[in-house]
């Protein structure tokens, strides 16, 4: 985990009300600190998309075929996004 991505991270989960939603209410957001924010628990990596709409429409997609809330969110440990199911 770099800084860099840290910060870029943290910034995704702004306006702050989706920041206070996110972290303190459904705690969704925690997720980022895990390993299994860039692994899955098979080991292998998470597919990374380059930009958060790319990572967006693949989420939409996810959500159309398997039913469930997924997002996108940019991965504090890589320079990429990812898609993850939301709890909430």
């Amino acid at each position: 985990m770099t800084i860099k991505n840290l910060l870029l991270a943290l910034h995704d989960q702004l306006p702050l009300k989706r920041f206070i939603k996110n972290f303190f209410i459904t705690g969704n957001a925690w997720g980022m600190f895990s390993k299994y924010s860039h692994i899955k628990k098979d080991g292998k990596l998470k597919q990374s998309y380059p930009t958060k709409i790319k990572a967006v429409n693949a989420a939409n997609s996810m959500g159309i075929k398997y039913g469930g809330n997924y997002s996108a969110y940019k991965c504090p440990h890589c320079d990429g996004f990812h898609i993850g199911k939301n709890k909430i």
